[in-house]
């Protein structure tokens, strides 16, 4: 597996002249990345990473992910996708496109269900209408059993993932710059 390039005066370089689209404005800390892993079940082989950026959580996971599985990573900007595209991995697929725009097509990324979906786009960026139909929609596309992992610098989102799931849980990351909150919706 190649290793992206991309340095942090880098990633915020990005971030700041891309600020509309792009929610992080550092790499999320080993911290973050643990937490998120750490609400991935084991079992879980069908992956998809909504705010895919340079592939730090993608190249995590994929660690942890079972020889058949398989984990796409969507990602916007045309920056971060091109140090996402330097993963090369037979279980990884990179998708360059927006998730708002794909939210009613994800059975189409060939995958045979969905047993988790990990997001840091900035939902907060979204108006209410469409924050709320891409958390149902994704719970809609998430197989039972399945997790929602959001993390994000406020917990705007809380309560729409409390109508969506059945079980939500969240806590905060501080040792990230911004500190996260992590979040957890489970099917």
């Amino acid at each position: 597996m190649e290793k992206a390039s991309l340095k942090p005066i880098d990633f915020i370089k990005i971030a700041i002249r891309d600020y509309k689209k792009v929610g992080a404005i550092t790499i999320s800390s080993k911290h973050t990345i643990d937490m998120v892993l750490k609400a991935l079940k084991p079992e879980y082989k069908y992956i998809v990473e909504y705010g895919a950026g340079n592939g730090v959580m993608i190249k995590e996971i994929l660690k942890k992910l079972p020889k058949d599985g398989k984990i796409i990573g969507i990602e916007l900007n045309k920056s971060l996708f091109r140090e996402l595209k330097k993963i090369k991995d037979p279980r990884f697929m990179p998708l360059n496109g927006d998730v708002a725009a794909l939210i009613n097509d994800l059975e189409t990324l060939g995958l045979p269900r969905i047993d988790a979906i990990v997001s840091s786009i900035p939902l907060s960026f979204l108006k209410n209408d469409q924050r709320k139909k891409l958390i149902v929609e994704t719970a809609k596309a998430i197989t039972k059993g399945g997790r929602f992992i959001v993390y994000q610098y406020s917990l705007l989102v809380v309560p729409i993932m409390k109508k969506a799931f059945k079980k939500v849980s969240y806590s905060l990351e501080l040792r990230n710059i911004p500190p996260y909150f992590v979040m957890v919706g489970e099917k």
